[in-house]
């Protein structure tokens, strides 16, 4: 009640008994403009008509008017109640905890159950005390049972079982509360133990909080020392309230927890810094503004990279041929279970993938270049190879990219790329992830939604691993990942509507949003060349610069070859567009050289490698069948070879004179010889045979007893080869 004895509008609190007009009534609500009451039964003394209890509403006009005029007499006030309503609680729900320990309990007291039937265990306490080793043995069997079922569907999951009760007194009294309960004696009342009704009284409330707030203003002090502070201040209080009056009641003195609680109360940031950090405080209570303003697609991309948590077979089964071995390692395709990297880029615009790489640990930078470079390019490939029913539409020039603070996005080989290509690098802070929180809330969802279905996975810790055995259990290769990969980009993520208010699935944001301003699409093969191509060191021959086994050839680089003593020239090549490169001159000119093929016009690099593995292929076709001939060639020969002992092929003396006389027909020793009149000293012809060749005549013809006469030669004017080289040729 505000006032009294005033006919000015007036509220009665709740709790008071009145009586207006001989009825008593009870205030049960009361509001600034008027009163709800509950009229007890009463009855009429004139009529004897009986009225029953009915509530009824005054407004605070008239409790002022009927008050003033006295009429209506307060009998109770709230605070004088002889006996206060208390609220009945209403029933609840059992809790998970409280059933969890319930079925806990039960175990053992069905394994009681069962020894009692058995004949094992007597209906008293101290027979169960005495078969306590048997009941605990049969509860955490059980305990055990149930605790698998539980875990059944998730492999690798550790099993959790409580820990068995210490006495069989307690388990005595679960089994006589559920004999006359049934089960809902085995549920605790946990919940109602302690007391939570505050312990300190307004007056030590208001002093802690004096204290605390005067304390706070220091640099950072302890919590014990304001805690010291607190308590000080409560026992001089209480000693001045003695002085005055010994049956004063007492403050009660603050603990450590009611301080920690105020600190919280009164300074939530300065409570949040001193028990969690300063970097998480500011992850946690670091006020939002309006976020980013973004117009049209592509006007912020975020890049990151997420190290999948999945044993992924890296082996590229239907790429295999293609691929070279130094490619393959280069890739880590090593056939051995290992984790991936991704490397995503997401338009803050619409939400979409715009790009996607996967890699190996080392091979960062070039993922990430790929990655960027997959923005410019269109990705209709991808989409036919995986089968999906939607399109993936999303490509163009990218107008900023956010990266984090890593080594490999603050590298001069990344900056020089992008300021080729016109993209302006937004590198924001370390460890402030909110800063790019679209790539960050992909890979969750990544993990989440995608990386769960497969099996393999690792974990970040030793904890939620368990027993799990991932690089064991990996079953999933990369050409599956890839396949899937893609599948839940395209037909599952780009059409999920998200939760924000205003927004719609990345794949209708981004088709609404190029229907108004389409992006930018840089056509330039030069700039895209210079930007994410490979630089090379070439020697310029005449055929010109080779890239990869193909020639480029030009006008100017003709003319360089020519005129120029300096032949190494910087060649540019992009693996998209293989049929041109862009050569700079040593005079620092930029040039296009086109490949001397056309065939590799208007060709990628994969269309090569698919040619040169067909290649490969058509010369190991029927390498088995050419082996064979050569093998049969060759020993055929050899065996015609050993046949030829069989004929008389020793040369006779005619034969070796001619072939002496071949022989020897260019060779000219000085003084040995005279010149031909002629001037011509090399057409000579050998002199007769001497002794020696007279000496192996003989042993050819055995039966000639007869000096043997050296065959006449008709003169040719020579003179005849002088004594001794008869040991020349025998030599």
């Amino acid at each position: 009640m505000q006032r009294f004895g005033s006919t000015s509008p007036l509220t009665l609190a709740e709790g008071t008994r009145i009586v207006l007009n001989g009825r008593t009534g009870l205030v049960y609500r009361s509001t600034a403009r008027d009163v709800e009451l509950v009229w007890d039964e009463w009855s009429d003394a004139d009529t004897g008509e009986v009225h029953a209890a009915i509530s009824d509403l005054l407004s605070a006009e008239e409790v002022g008017k009927q008050l003033g005029a006295g009429r209506l007499c307060i009998l109770e006030l709230p605070g004088h109640l002889a006996q206060p309503r208390t609220a009945v609680p209403a029933a609840e729900a059992p809790r998970p905890k409280e059933l969890q320990r319930a079925s806990w309990r039960e175990c053992y007291v069905l394994a009681a159950h069962q020894l009692l039937e058995d004949g094992t265990l007597a209906p008293r306490r101290a027979s169960f005390v005495e078969h306590r080793e048997a009941i605990i043995g049969l509860g955490l069997q059980e305990d055990m049972r149930r605790a698998a079922a539980k875990a059944k569907g998730r492999a690798g999951q550790p099993i959790q079982v409580s820990r068995a009760p210490k006495s069989g007194e307690v388990i005595y009294r679960w089994w006589r509360s559920w004999c006359k309960l049934g089960e809902s004696a085995l549920i605790d009342s946990y919940r109602h133990s302690g007391n939570r009704s505050a312990r300190l009284t307004k007056d030590s409330e208001s002093l802690v909080r004096e204290v605390v707030d005067m304390r706070l203003h220091e640099e950072r002090p302890s919590i014990a020392s304001i805690l010291e502070s607190a308590q000080a201040r409560v026992r001089l209080e209480n000693r001045l309230r003695k002085q005055k009056d010994p049956d004063a009641e007492l403050v009660p003195v603050p603990g450590y927890d009611t301080v920690w609680r105020m600190i919280a109360q009164m300074a939530p940031i300065d409570h949040a810094v001193r028990t969690q950090g300063m970097d998480d405080a500011y992850k946690q209570l670091h006020t939002l503004g309006q976020g980013l303003k973004i117009s049209r697609p592509l006007e912020r991309v975020e890049i990151d990279e997420y190290t999948v948590d999945l044993q992924t077979f890296l082996r590229l089964t239907k790429l295999d041929q293609f691929l070279t071995p130094g490619e393959k390692i280069a890739l880590g395709l090593t056939g051995k279970p290992q984790r991936l990297i991704i490397s995503a880029a997401i338009d803050v615009y619409t939400g979409a993938i715009v790009a996607l790489q996967i890699t190996t640990e080392g091979n960062n930078l070039n993922a990430t270049l790929r990655t960027i470079e997959m923005i410019y390019l269109p990705k209709d490939d991808f989409v036919e190879a995986s089968g999906a029913a939607k399109p993936w539409p999303m490509s163009g020039h990218p107008q900023t990219i956010a990266f984090d603070r890593g080594s490999v996005y603050l590298s001069d080989e990344m900056y020089l790329r992008l300021s080729v290509a016109g993209i302006t690098n937004l590198a924001v802070p370390a460890g402030k992830p909110f800063l790019k929180p679209w790539i960050e809330r992909f890979f969750r969802t990544f993990e989440q939604m995608l990386l769960n279905r497969f099996i393999g996975r690792t974990f970040s810790n030793v904890v939620l691993k368990g027993d799990n055995d991932a690089e064991a259990r990996a079953t999933l290769s990369l050409d599956d990942f890839l396949f899937w990969m893609t599948r839940w980009i395209v037909d599952v993520y780009h059409t999920h509507q998200p939760e924000t208010l205003g927004r719609s699935a990345p794949l209708i944001m981004w088709e609404r949003a190029v229907a108004e301003m389409p992006p930018v699409v840089m056509a330039d093969e030069h700039h895209l060349r210079r930007a994410f191509g490979d630089r090379y060191l070439r020697k310029l021959t005449r055929a010109g610069v080779e890239v990869s086994r193909l020639h480029y050839q030009c006008r100017e680089l003709e003319d360089w070859f020519l005129n120029h003593a300096d032949q190494t020239v910087e060649v540019w090549w992009w693996h998209k567009k293989i049929g041109r490169v862009d050569v700079r001159l040593p005079n620092d000119t930029w040039v296009t050289a086109h490949c001397t093929d056309e065939q590799w016009a208007d060709a990628s690099y994969d269309d090569l490698a698919i040619y040169l593995a067909a290649r490969r292929a058509e010369r190991q076709e029927d390498q088995d069948v050419r082996d064979a001939a050569i093998v049969e060639m060759d020993r055929d020969t050899e065996r015609r070879g050993k046949l030829r002992g069989l004929l008389p092929l020793a040369p006779t003396p005619e034969e070796m004179a001619k072939r002496t006389k071949e022989f020897r027909r260019y060779t000219y020793v000085p003084g040995e010889r005279p010149e031909h009149p002629a001037g011509d000293i090399f057409d000579d012809v050998v002199a007769p045979f001497d002794a020696g060749a007279a000496q192996i005549a003989r042993q050819s013809h055995p039966d000639t007893n007869a000096e043997p006469t050296a065959p006449s030669i008709p003169d040719t004017g020579h003179a005849q080869e002088q004594p001794g080289m008869e040991r020349d040729i025998l030599e």
